[in-house]
């Protein structure tokens, strides 16, 4: 199910909940709530535990993944480094636009 399908059912249930417990105080619903809450009985696992089950969930995660073939990361690196040679020219000129317009203006005043 989607979450906002989980989310309307969940409101639901919780609407139902209310209405059923309209007579009760606060302090009553309070009291049903911790009572059907499910204790917290998982033990925390060690740092190594974590470290080898976030690793084990990277590789998963990796097999995933659709890597590019040869021939597109040529393709990819060349756009990337001929638009990054573009773009520094053109941020170079203007700089050298900016850098002669300003002594142009020192001049003017001095």
């Amino acid at each position: 199910m989607t979450n906002r399908q989980m989310r309307r059912l969940q409101e639901a249930e919780e609407r139902r909940r209310k209405k059923e417990q309209g007579g009760q105080s606060k302090a009553q619903r309070k009291a049903a709530a911790m009572q059907n809450r499910a204790p917290d009985t998982r033990e925390r696992k060690s740092f190594f535990a974590r470290i080898r089950d976030y690793l084990h969930e990277v590789r998963v995660e990796m097999r995933k993944v659709t890597w590019p073939t040869r021939e597109q990361m040529i393709a990819f690196t060349a756009v990337t480094l001929i638009t990054s040679a573009i773009l520094t020219g053109i941020v170079f000129g203007f700089d050298v636009l900016a850098k002669e317009f300003v002594l142009w203006l020192v001049d003017l005043r001095g």
